[in-house]
């Protein structure tokens, strides 16, 4: 498992909703991977803190707060708010950045992969899908339309 598909599922990871053997290779990668150990501990920490918390009434009088402000004509972007939407920018940057390598390193893995274990296709080796479909079924829509 690389770093990409890690992050990827370490909320489902947390969660308990991964199945056993991607359960096993995640906490494999965690035990060798210090950065990816941090970031699940991060997520961890976050989750932690969120069942912690306790709905509480809102203030009396928030929503007139609220209001009167959205009335308010609007004021000229200031140098402060370009920096901060810069910043968040900047994050988002970042994120796809580890998306595109994240990727980068599941295709370099897949060039790898032995040639029983897929087929090569139009220069892209595809694994090989042991699903078949089903027979075709009626959709919910066309059953509705002949209960009608």
């Amino acid at each position: 498992m690389n770093c990409f598909t890690c992050e990827r599922h370490l909320s489902a990871y947390i969660d308990d909703e991964l199945p056993a053997p991607s359960r096993r290779e995640l906490e494999t990668h965690l035990d060798e991977c210090p950065r990816c150990r941090a970031e699940f501990e991060a997520h961890q920490i976050a989750w932690e803190a969120a069942h912690q918390l306790r709905a509480e009434a809102a203030p009396e009088g928030l929503w007139e707060a609220i209001a009167s402000h959205l009335e308010k004509p609007a004021e000229s972007t200031r140098l402060d708010d370009l920096a901060l939407m810069l910043r968040g920018l900047a994050a988002q940057v970042q994120d796809l950045q580890r998306s595109v390598d994240g990727l980068r390193q599941d295709m370099e893995e897949a060039e790898t992969w032995p040639a029983d274990q897929g087929q090569v296709r139009q220069g892209i080796r595809v694994r090989a899908n042991p699903f078949v479909p089903g027979p075709s079924r009626e959709s919910s829509i066309e059953r509705f339309r002949q209960s009608s």
